[in-house]
């Protein structure tokens, strides 16, 4: 019997187990895939051969094409100057693409594998969008009849809060979590262990790449290679590192009012805190040289309805999802 957490992420999966001698391990995948149409069987042959020896993580669809999933997808993407695309879009599976399970359930396989009588898995899901009209429940109850269906016994857990467990035990299980993602940003309060409020919204990494990507005249995926080989957004080194710091400034600005308001419309539901609350951010965005200091100097000019001891990025933000839902499957 084993319990198992898993961060599903828009551009990244996440699984985190215990290991030897009690430790925590943790195994990461790309979430993306890249379709490869063959022209006629000697390529076919050919392109399966290549990727073979590439060691690349594939499925042949219905139509016999090639559908690369992981890193590699992303990489030949960029290799052929095009776009891998993604499972999930906005954080969740959409039924109207309903061609996008099998690719997950690929790349979940790939992380996690199958599941005996006993084993437990706690996934991530986020909370619904203040800033859009789509829901959370069909992407939840699919992820949980997947799951279950590779043998494990499946709970969802809200991401924000999941990161709570991972990096608020010495505060009291008390503070705010932020998880800044690709699809979406998800906020969490939470006071002793209770996640009184949860919400989302809909900018995150997707509309920095996006937005760089229309004002440069470049692809997308190259903005989110140039974020993830590390930027400084303090001092820009380039043209192209100028204007992800200018995006990084909206998205914040961005995101910051939107949970300003939102905190201040639901004060109702919002404790009476004894102390001032530290704010942790976490998720791949977080990542960038100067985050915390331009979050503190945006949060500095916000009437914010919580007063913030310290704002804090997660020890390890890439894994601070899956490890908050391990300890969830744990308790």
């Amino acid at each position: 019997m084993s319990n198992k957490g898993l961060d599903i992420g828009t551009n990244m999966l996440v699984a985190a187990f215990v290991g030897e001698n009690d430790s925590i391990k943790y195994k990461m995948q790309r979430d993306a895939f890249y379709t490869i149409a063959p022209k006629s069987q000697v390529n076919e042959r050919s392109i399966r051969t290549s990727l073979e020896k590439r060691g690349s993580n594939f499925i042949i669809n219905g139509e016999g094409n090639f559908v690369v999933v992981g890193e590699d997808a992303l990489e030949i993407a960029i290799e052929r100057n095009d776009i891998a695309k993604r499972p999930l879009r906005k954080g969740v599976l959409s039924p109207r693409e309903k061609d996008s399970l099998p690719m997950l359930k690929l790349i979940i396989e790939s992380l996690i594998g199958k599941g005996v009588e006993g084993d437990k898995v706690v996934y991530s899901v986020p909370a619904r969008p203040v800033d859009g009209n789509f829901d959370i429940v069909y992407h939840t109850e699919m992820m949980k009849a997947y799951l279950g269906g590779m043998g494990y016994e499946a709970y969802p857990i809200n991401e924000a809060f999941a990161i709570s467990l991972s990096e608020l035990l010495d505060d009291e299980l008390t503070g705010i979590c932020l998880s800044y993602g690709a699809g979406m940003t998800n906020i969490a309060v939470v006071h002793q262990g209770d996640p009184l409020v949860e919400f989302s919204l809909t900018r995150a990494g997707d509309y920095i790449d996006e937005s760089v990507g229309t004002a440069l005249d470049v692809s997308p995926s190259l903005i989110q290679l140039e974020k993830e080989a590390g930027v400084d957004l303090m001092n820009p080194k380039d043209k192209i590192g100028e204007a992800i710091s200018v995006y990084y400034s909206t998205l914040i600005n961005y995101t910051m009012r939107n949970i300003s308001f939102e905190l201040e419309k639901r004060k109702k539901d919002l404790p009476i805190f004894r102390k001032a609350v530290p704010v942790v951010v976490s998720g791949g965005l977080t990542l960038a040289e100067g985050f915390v200091k331009k979050f503190e100097i945006c949060l500095s000019q916000l009437p914010f309805p919580i007063a913030v001891k310290e704002v804090r990025r997660a020890a390890d933000p890439m894994r601070a999802v899956a490890g908050g839902a391990l300890l969830a499957s744990q308790l």
